[in-house]
């Protein structure tokens, strides 16, 4: 199998893999949406009530699945993409995959060591993925015909970034320790942010998947 063809197999299993994820997220949120606050719960919470956990956990295989396959079409098409993007891309795999096997703790529960692991993991991830799209996007910015691309992929980064940073302001208040009634409601709020959050960081990797499926067309 000659290397275009790979990268162009690759970029389809990063589509289906974010696809399936996209399905799985879609079914959760149909499915369980009387045990679980769309706006005050995190996504996580789904892997807590009963018989959603098998299906988070399949959504979480899925979008893990798609952005190993992203990294791996990255890294094998001819686009500038730079060893901090890979790296940082890599983080956002590993922490995926972490969030997946460790089980979040219940909202105002006793913080455990795998609760608190698939806190860091998640939030991790999602700081790396819009500096992924930053750093990818200044190199592309210089390449004849993918101008246009950059600049999507800048803009969907910027607005990751600042969905990151109104979730992480949420999730403080929500667990801190002695919170005020002003951190009470900005708590309140953790759910929605997170999934606006994760709606832009998802199609961001689309847009990651669509640029390896380019690269390969234009080879």
């Amino acid at each position: 199998m000659d290397g275009s063809h790979l990268t162009r197999k690759l970029a389809v299993a990063a589509r289906a893999g974010l696809a399936g994820a996209l399905v799985g997220a879609t079914a959760l949120h149909i499915g369980w949406a009387k045990q679980v606050d769309t706006v005050r719960h995190a996504v996580s919470d789904y892997a807590l009530s009963k018989g959603a956990n098998r299906v988070f956990a399949g959504t979480v295989a899925s979008l893990s699945a798609g952005s190993v396959a992203l990294l791996a079409g990255l890294v094998r098409s001819r686009l500038p993409v730079g060893a901090s993007a890979t790296a940082l891309l890599g983080a956002w795999c590993g922490g995926m995959v972490l969030s997946g096997i460790f089980p979040t703790d219940p909202l105002g529960g006793v913080p455990t060591v795998r609760g608190l692991t698939h806190r860091y993991a998640a939030g991790g991830a999602m700081a790396a993925l819009p500096a992924v799209g930053l750093l990818i996007a200044r190199r592309l910015r210089g390449l004849p015909g993918w101008e246009r691309k950059a600049r999507s992929l800048r803009r969907i980064s910027w607005a990751s970034a600042a969905g990151c940073l109104g979730f992480m302001g949420t999730h403080l208040c929500a667990t801190a320790a002695k919170p005020t009634r002003a951190a009470r409601v900005v708590g309140g709020w953790l759910g929605l942010a997170e999934r606006v959050t994760l709606a832009l960081e998802l199609g961001l990797l689309f847009l990651l998947a669509e640029a390896v499926q380019e690269s390969w067309e234009g080879r």
